[in-house]
């Protein structure tokens, strides 16, 4: 049975002003005021484009995710060459940062360079990736996540067959009604989940769609997947909202784990074990560098972690638990670094060696040991 379960404010859950586009809207119009690797320098509207499918990438150099993705929008790119269709990859960064990333990274796509934000603006983009599909007609068909866009949803569009989405996000100012009794505190809202999982997190919100079990309790308890323990297992996945007032999303957080336990019937209980574990320390060679750090102003956290590769800014024990999710054992900071540091790192998965030299480079070590470490137990609720 589908489970679902929406919480709202116990004084009262605010009313927002939502845009809405149905299969019969036209896309937000836009301007791109320089473009990279594409037919035309510069797009002054979308009617620059009638008669082509249109897919806009919003991106990022710093975005892990973002970075993930460009192979596969290029493997779509080179297979549908000769069609009438074009992908955009559109950044806000700075036109020498595109440059120096398009040197190492390969690009098919236009390459958008939003420096105003127009673009950003019109398809009010908060967290990225995010991806639009636009039909040849200039209506706007859906809102997927570049990794999740398939030829065969280019290809439909191209023939006119593809079915339209419903695409719902809020205002960048919403406009919000508040009775007398009250403002809304938190909505959460939670039902099970199906196909392919995706998961984004902003200031006063975070989305999981289809996103697996364990990783939502990872998510909401502030640990790694490996950390919880599934004595049973409800569903096998899940769909959650959390939406909070601004700089309330820890305390929404915490409504999230009532609101999780409840709606799964389920006990989520943590437990100390004692386990092999890897211990990143400062590396004590003579001469050693440190790592580099990185400015606390940009403290964007892992984009993208796992598999051979950690990428993004964030705090020591942060950059351990990265770690974890490419190596068999936890990995546990000890190297007593305050602040946040600026890793950049790709290596061969399971080459051990080849992590221990990259780690050199940053003046760290991985040395295994045994440490207490805390699980989550997840075990059914007692009637």
């Amino acid at each position: 049975m589908k489970r679902t379960l929406v919480l709202l404010s116990l004084v009262l859950a605010a009313s927002i002003a939502r845009p809405q586009f149905s299969s019969a809207a036209p896309a937000p119009d836009f301007r791109i005021g320089k473009v990279l690797n594409g037919k035309l320098t510069k797009i002054n509207s979308l009617k620059d484009l009638k008669g082509k499918v249109v897919f806009l990438d919003f991106w990022a150099t710093w975005c892990g995710p973002c970075v993930a993705s460009l192979p596969h929008i290029n493997h779509l790119h080179e297979a549908l060459k000769g069609e009438p269709v074009v992908f955009i990859a559109v950044t806000d960064e700075a036109p020498e940062k595109i440059g120096e990333f398009l040197k190492t990274h390969e690009i098919k796509s236009w390459v958008g360079l939003d420096g105003l934000g127009a673009a950003f603006k019109a398809y009010k983009v908060k967290g990225r990736p995010d991806g639009y599909l636009i039909g040849k007609d200039g209506n706007l068909l859906a809102r997927i996540f570049p990794a999740h866009l398939e030829e065969k949803d280019v290809r439909d569009a191209i023939a006119g067959k593809f079915k339209a989405r419903k695409i719902e996000w809020e205002d960048a100012k919403p406009a919000v009604k508040q009775a007398e009794e009250g403002k809304a505190l938190f909505e959460i809202k939670i039902s099970s989940g199906s196909g392919k999982w995706r998961m984004s997190t902003y200031p006063d919100k975070i989305e999981m769609e289809g996103v697996p079990l364990k990783y939502v309790i990872a998510k909401t308890w502030d640990v790694e997947g490996e950390q919880v323990i599934l004595d049973t297992q409800p569903v096998k996945s899940l769909n959650v909202t959390l939406k909070t007032p601004e700089n309330g999303l820890d305390r929404g957080l915490e409504v999230l784990k009532s609101a999780i336990q409840s709606a799964l019937g389920v006990l989520i209980t943590p437990e100390q074990k004692e386990t092999d574990v890897y211990v990143l320390a400062l590396s004590t060679a003579p001469g050693a560098p440190l790592p580099n750090p990185g400015a606390a102003e940009v403290h964007l956290g892992l984009m993208s972690y796992g598999g051979g590769q950690l990428v993004g800014t964030a705090d020591m024990r942060q950059i351990a638990r990265g770690f974890w999710s490419s190596v068999d054992k936890p990995v546990v900071d000890e190297t007593g670094l305050k602040g946040v540091y600026e890793f950049d790192m790709k290596w061969t998965y399971g080459a051990q060696a080849e992590l221990d030299a990259l780690l050199a480079r940053q003046g760290l070590v991985m040395v295994p040991a045994r440490r207490t470490i805390e699980y989550l137990r997840v075990t059914p609720a007692k009637p």
